[in-house]
């Protein structure tokens, strides 16, 4: 009998039995998957807000000393207008992106440190419900073995960290509380390079595209580009020659040094459908894409599944520890969770349309310049310090207006 079972031993559910395991909690991690192992979907930025997450747990300087580096500096060019700024009230002032292979490696073996347990190769297959009854709590989990072995572990609770197609979430039936189709979302081209110098996060928005770059590991650099998901799609073989023809169309700063860089990695081209599911329920959990899944084009994901495992490990520990009743306790997470989670999902849903804003929106943004204070608590929005509530509150707005020389 374990406290938890956390199907799924990558960032969201190696933070999650981390956090447990540390409160001195019983706790088993499984995946199908052996680690080391690297996620390739995945741009891998951490914005201000989970950075802040792994420096309070002690894990910052390990990735730090990986050779990931911090990320201090940002811009957005808007075409007629270039935003340079830092997100407000943060505890390392940085964002950082590190590969998955590494980052869920540093939790995971985290995890293991504080004492929970791992078995690699397991398939999840259903949940265990008491008394076997159809919607009884649940209390554990059935898998199987890769040499075709059943094994059965059980639990107080279960925490489904199984990514956007979670098994586990069908098995408890987890409602869709918010879902949007591939096409409604964003299409994401990227690759990696070498060579490519940068001095800040580099945003190049423009109507329905959006360029970016970043650095990541090994001296490498992130470069992509986002179109509308309903954007026509082309053949792998001609990703490159589409990708260099928008880029240099949009963003040809960030182009002549892509042209001089050495290109690491193959190109990855792909769009995902977003949702936002049920979080909890009698004995079960939803953690990271398991239970919210936003558009990549604010790259809050990760962020967003840090975020996630503290919340649900503190509401799991007031549970397991007797300060409250285990479910009572677990059926505030849904609530707590949404009240965060589910205005950045929907402000990545926005963005995701790369539509040409409003005239007013158009105003604000132009009223940003020289206003360094509100231009922080913008870039704020996506370093997750700042609340799209907060930011797009109509006294904000008409604040951001009237601070113009002579308001215009």
């Amino acid at each position: 009998m374990f406290d938890v079972v956390v199907v799924g031993a990558r960032c969201a559910g190696a933070a999650t039995a981390l956090l447990l395991a540390r409160q001195g909690h019983r706790v088993l991690i499984v995946d199908q998957a052996h680690f080391p192992s690297d996620v390739r979907l995945s741009t891998h930025l951490i914005w201000h807000a989970g950075v802040d997450l792994l420096d309070r747990w002690g894990l910052l300087p390990t990735l730090q000393a990986s050779g990931c580096p911090l990320l201090t500096d940002f811009a957005l060019d808007m075409g007629g207008l270039v935003l340079q700024g830092k997100p407000p009230a943060t505890r390392v002032g940085a964002a950082m992106a590190p590969r998955r292979v590494v980052l869920d490696q540093v939790l995971l073996d985290a995890a293991l440190a504080a004492g929970a347990q791992l078995r690699e190769g397991v398939t999840f297959e259903d949940v265990v419900r008491e008394n076997d009854q159809p919607d009884g709590r649940v209390c554990g989990i059935r898998g199987r073995l890769q040499d075709g072995h059943p094994v059965q572990f059980d639990a107080r609770a279960v925490v489904g960290a199984d990514g956007a197609h979670s098994p586990l979430a069908r098995a408890v039936g987890a409602r869709d509380l918010v879902r949007h189709g591939k096409d409604e979302g964003s299409y994401n081209v990227y690759a990696y390079f070498s060579g490519l110098p940068l001095e800040a996060v580099e945003f190049h928005s423009r109507p329905e595209r959006m360029a970016y770059a970043w650095a990541t590991h090994h001296g490498q650099t992130l470069v992509g580009m986002i179109l509308p998901g309903r954007a026509p799609r082309v053949p792998l073989a001609e990703v490159e020659a589409m990708f260099m023809r928008e880029l240099e169309t949009h963003a040809p700063s960030l182009a002549a040094r892509v042209r001089q860089a050495r290109r690491e990695s193959d190109w990855t081209a792909a769009s995902v459908g977003s949702h936002c599911r049920e979080a909890a329920g009698a004995g079960w959990a939803l953690v990271g894409d398991a239970g919210v899944t936003a558009d990549p084009i604010t790259a809050a994901g990760i962020t967003l599944a840090l975020r996630d495992a503290e919340l649900l490990s503190g509401l799991l520990h007031e549970g397991l520890s007797g300060r409250r009743p285990l479910d009572v306790a677990l059926a505030d997470f849904g609530p707590r969770r949404d009240a965060m989670s589910r205005p950045l999902h929907q402000f990545a849903q926005d963005m995701a349309q790369l539509q040409v804003p409003p005239q007013e929106m158009v105003n604000v943004f132009m009223a940003l310049a020289g206003n360094q204070a509100q231009i922080d608590r913008y870039f704020g929005l996506f370093g997750q310090t700042v609340t799209p509530a907060d930011f797009f509150a109509p006294a904000n707005l008409q604040a951001i207006l009237q601070a113009q020389p002579n308001g215009a």
